[in-house]
């Protein structure tokens, strides 16, 4: 159980890193996208200012045929830089599409690690819980048994003193029967004097 309490920590520990890892790559893919909005604008100027040198140099003649050819080049990096940009901007807004998925996905998943980090340690309790009944069972078992055995012990002692009872009153009865019979001796006995007496008297 302790294990597993363990297991799912670590798992929270790794999904709260891959999440803040992805935020930081969604703020990178922000600024870059940044940088590339500024590209795109000096590459609108450096278009512009191409355009305005090819005219300057289709004025100048002769002249500029040289400056004409150096301002078309410059406008092809320009046009070409322009349409990178909007390839890179497309590619980030996928990269960003792709970590907000993410980041609600490691969302969900650190409050699923959580909620059953909640019930391992539920569990855990619950178990604790059941430990201690069965504890509190066994105890109670023992003193119901050291009871039973001193009950029993009791009754030994009471059929003891039954049968001790028993025999006094055996022993009683046979008494009260001798002392019946020395009675009707001793009737006897004055009877005889009596008539002894009687006829002494006579």
């Amino acid at each position: 159980m302790a294990m597993t309490k363990k297991g799912m920590e670590e798992i929270e520990g790794k999904m709260a890193f891959i999440s803040s890892t992805i935020l930081k790559l969604n703020n990178q893919s922000q600024n870059i996208g940044e940088i590339i909005e500024y590209v795109k604008d000096l590459a609108d100027q450096s278009n512009l200012l191409a355009v305005n040198a090819s005219i300057e140099a289709a004025k100048a003649g002769e002249y500029g045929k040289g400056f004409s050819v150096v301002a078309q080049e410059i406008k092809n990096l320009a046009d070409q830089s322009k349409e990178s940009t909007t390839k890179i901007r497309e590619i980030l807004q996928e990269i960003q599409k792709g970590t907000n998925t993410a980041v609600l996905a490691t969302e969900e998943g650190t409050k699923s690690v959580k909620k059953g980090r909640e019930k391992v340690s539920e569990t855990e309790e619950a178990f604790a819980s059941i430990v201690q009944s069965v504890q509190e069972s066994a105890q109670a078992s023992k003193i119901i048994l050291n009871a039973s055995k001193e009950q029993l012990v009791g009754m030994e002692q009471i059929a003891e003193a039954m049968a001790n009872i028993k025999e006094a009153t055996t022993e009683n009865l046979e008494s009260t029967k001798q002392i019946q019979k020395v009675g009707r001796q001793i009737r006897d006995l004055a009877e005889s004097l009596k008539k002894i007496v009687e006829e002494q008297a006579q």
